[in-house]
C-alpha cells in the first residue's frame, strides 16, 4: 500500500473543510440550543425556588391568619358569654323584684282581708252578744236556764 500525498492532502483538506461546515452548521447551533437549555432550566430551576419561598412565606401567612380568626372566635365567644351571663342576671334580677313586688302586695292583701275578717268577726260576735243578752232578758232569769242559753250560742260559735 503506497500513501499518496494527493489523496492525503485531499482527505485532510475534506476533513477540515467537513470541521468547519459541522461547527457551522450543527456545533454552533447545537450548542446554542444547549447554552439556551440550560439557562431554561436555571430560570425554571429560581422561579421553583421563588415559588417555594413564596408558598412558604403565604403558609405562614396563612397560620398566622388562623391563629388570630381562632383567637378573634374564642375572644367573641367569651364576650358572647359574659353577655349571657348580665343578661342572666338582669333576668334573675328582675324576677327576685317582681316576686317581692308580688309577695308584698299579696301580704297587703292577706292583712287587709285579715282585718276585714276581724271586723266580720267582732261584727257577728256584738250581734251574737246582743241576741244573746236579748233573748236572756225576755227569758226568766234562771241561772240554769242562762247557762243553757249561753252554753247553746257558743256551740252556734264554734260551726
Amino acid at each position: 500500500m503506497d500513501i499518496i500525498p494527493a489523496q492525503v492532502f485531499t482527505q485532510i483538506v475534506g476533513f477540515l473543510l467537513l470541521l468547519w461546515l459541522l461547527r457551522k452548521f450543527a456545533w454552533t447551533p447545537m450548542l446554542t440550543g444547549l447554552d439556551d437549555r440550560r439557562k431554561t432550566i436555571a430560570t425554571a430551576f429560581s422561579d421553583i425556588k421563588a415559588t417555594k419561598d413564596d408558598l412558604a412565606r403565604l403558609q405562614g401567612d396563612y397560620e398566622a391568619r388562623v391563629q388570630e380568626i381562632e383567637k378573634q372566635a374564642r375572644v367573641r365567644i367569651q364576650e358572647g358569654i359574659a353577655e349571657g351571663e348580665r343578661i342572666a342576671r338582669g333576668i334573675t334580677d328582675q324576677a327576685r323584684t317582681d316576686a317581692n313586688a308580688i309577695l308584698s302586695k299579696a301580704k297587703e292583701n292577706i292583712a287587709s282581708e285579715v282585718a276585714s275578717a276581724r271586723m266580720q268577726i267582732r261584727n257577728e260576735v256584738a250581734n251574737l252578744a246582743l241576741k244573746t243578752a236579748e233573748k236572756v232578758i225576755r227569758s226568766e232569769i234562771n241561772e240554769q236556764k242562762n247557762k243553757a242559753i249561753i252554753l247553746q250560742y257558743m256551740e252556734e260559735l264554734k260551726y
